[in-house]
């Protein structure tokens, strides 16, 4: 099962608790996997916030037959250096500063900079020297810098 589906299975739900999917994370083994959910909402998230989607999303998701029976379930907010998991994402956060990993060409590259553009195939980061275009496609992760 992929992030897609599990998204589409609880988002409605979660954003009816005040709260917006920020990211979802799936790794593990079949048998045991771990599923991570972040979740975001303006004025922040609390303790609450996470005990409350925990405990409606693992209803949600026990109906599902689709998912693994074996699982472990982690809410929790982004934090200040909140990872990048959606396109739609960076717009908000023009001029701050960013680490992102990605492939260019064959090698993997990682940088440092600010985030001056969002374009429809990717993000272009302020390297001082440097503007760094990097499509969306080659990022392997993107991370805010507090």
């Amino acid at each position: 099962m992929d992030t897609s589906y599990i998204k589409k299975a609880i988002e409605m739900d979660i954003q009816s608790l005040g709260c917006e999917v920020w990211g979802l994370e799936l790794f593990g083994r079949k048998s045991n996997q771990t599923l991570r959910i972040y979740i975001d909402k303006e004025d922040g998230i609390s303790v609450e916030d996470c005990e409350a989607v925990s405990k409606h999303v693992s209803k949600v998701l026990d109906v599902e037959n689709d998912f693994s029976e074996n699982y472990i379930l982690e809410v929790s907010s982004p934090g200040f250096d909140r990872k990048f998991f959606y396109e739609d994402q960076y717009q908000d956060y023009l001029g701050e500063e960013l680490k992102v990993s990605f492939f260019d060409t064959d090698n993997k590259k990682t940088v440092r900079g600010i985030l001056r553009k969002v374009t429809p195939h990717g993000i272009q980061i302020d390297l001082e020297q440097e503007i760094q275009e990097v499509p969306f496609s080659s990022i392997i992760q993107a991370n805010l810098i507090i």
